[in-house]
């Protein structure tokens, strides 16, 4: 169920917070499929389609200007998701977490991540729910001991993102 990657990523995100990108530990880091109000969590997609795809139902008319960042990531082992002996993760990992918040109710997506976490993965790699075929990664760790390594290369792209 460990699947390696490495090589270039991408990650769309606000032109005035490309500096957070790489941030870890950062109390402000907003709640996700995948992590709870500051805990790390870096989400990339392995191109550009595949982000847009990711953030799609987040866009909203009056964000900010976005841009694409690409992003070297060191070869690492993560817990695939797309596995057929992870189906039960999977299940867990694919209901809807924001309606859950919603209702004060822990996602489950979260205590996947909670597992694979304690297990000492570094992540996971995740089917998109959205269009079947694609995929994105979610780190837990980067840029420390045992765990992958990721630096921005090249400029941010400037991105015109619009709504769904």
């Amino acid at each position: 169920m460990l699947t390696e990657i490495s090589g270039e990523f991408v990650r769309i995100a606000y032109a005035d917070e490309i500096a957070l990108t790489l941030d870890r530990k950062n109390p402000a880091r907003p709640a996700a499929r995948f992590n709870r109000t500051g805990q790390d969590a870096l989400y990339l997609s392995p191109d550009e389609a595949s982000a847009r795809v990711a953030i799609g139902e987040y866009v909203k008319a009056s964000d900010r200007p976005r841009v694409l960042l690409r992003i070297e990531v060191s070869p690492c082992r993560l817990f695939d998701l797309r596995a057929h002996k992870a189906a039960a993760f999977y299940a867990l990992a694919a209901q809807p977490w924001q309606p859950a918040m919603a209702r004060g109710d822990e996602p489950r997506s979260w205590q996947v991540a909670d597992e694979l976490r304690q297990a000492g993965h570094a992540g996971l790699i995740d089917p998109s729910r959205q269009s079947p075929g694609l995929w994105h990664i979610t780190l837990f760790q980067w840029n420390e001991p045992t765990a992958p390594t990721l630096r921005l290369i090249g400029d941010p792209e400037a991105l015109d993102i619009q709504p769904r």
